[in-house]
């Protein structure tokens, strides 16, 4: 019963949302979202970087979508890998402000999601990036980048990207 709840779900979120969308699958790890028809991704042989997702109109600005899929010994938890990443990112990323965390509760079991801002400083551009990170057993990082600038614009496709990521037998 539950399965079929996630699946009309799933129907749902990729047929009322946005008609113009594209199931993306990634098989060897058994996972699924949806991204905007027109973005186009591209497929990596290493096992960690899974896919490369960008729109069109930012391919001179950082890309769009990341997602990451880590292999951690059980004694770690969620939560130390989300406060392992948050620490991480402070020391990589200039000027960086985490803005909001939650831990969010769904059907394949609670995932994180993040949002904070960064700059390049030899740009002198501030972005938003969005993660979503998930344990299932292992552990999934769903990220979204893009200009500060521009968040109202992609911060639905980033949402409905979120909303759709899903895994299946």
């Amino acid at each position: 019963m539950g399965r079929v709840i996630i699946l009309l779900l799933v129907i749902l979120l990729v047929t009322s949302e946005d008609a113009a969308a594209k199931i993306y699958r990634q098989y060897s790890h058994k996972l699924e979202f949806t991204i905007p028809e027109n973005w186009q991704s591209l497929d990596q042989n290493n096992s960690e970087f899974l896919v490369f997702v960008n729109a069109p109109e930012l391919q001179n600005e950082v890309h769009v979508l990341t997602l990451f899929h880590q292999q951690l010994p059980l004694k770690f938890t969620l939560t130390d890998y989300v406060d392992n990443t948050v620490m991480n990112q402070s020391k990589l990323l200039w000027q960086y402000r985490l803005l909001d965390r939650q831990l969010v509760e769904h059907a394949f079991g609670p995932y994180y999601h993040l949002t904070f801002t960064w700059n390049l400083s030899w740009e002198q551009q501030y972005f938003v990036q969005q993660m979503l990170i998930c344990r299932y057993p292992d552990v999934y990082v769903l990220t979204a980048t893009a200009p500060i600038g521009r968040r109202a614009e992609y911060e639905p496709a980033f949402r409905q990207v979120f909303d759709s990521f899903a895994f299946f037998n």
